[in-house]
């Protein structure tokens, strides 16, 4: 009967271990979201100028802005919705990067 205590002691031991090593892994919960999470990215158009137009539609309004490329510049989009910047590209000055940053 001492063995058998012994026994049934240990599988409890064991298992209560295994529960308490599983619930400390990392945080857990739930998260309920309502409504958008994301908006749709704005569309590029160049017409080969150094030029290019931005249209982004935000809450069913498509705001539309033609900015000029200068380098380093940092031109802001309507409603704030991003920041544009137009970067040379290392030995190739006929290049630009484009750089897009949403708010």
């Amino acid at each position: 009967m001492t063995k058998l205590r012994m026994f049934v002691a240990a599988v409890a031991a064991i298992s209560l271990f295994g529960t308490a090593f599983a619930a400390g892994n990392g945080p857990s919960g739930v998260i309920h979201f309502r409504g958008k999470i994301v908006e749709g990215a704005c569309s590029v158009a160049r017409d080969g100028t150094a030029q290019a137009t931005f249209s982004c539609l935000r809450a069913g309004v498509n705001h539309v802005r033609a900015v000029a490329l200068s380098q380093g510049d940092v031109m802001h989009l309507p409603k704030d919705i991003a920041t544009v910047q137009s970067l040379p590209v290392n030995h190739h000055p006929e290049l630009q990067l484009l750089v897009v940053s949403y708010r």
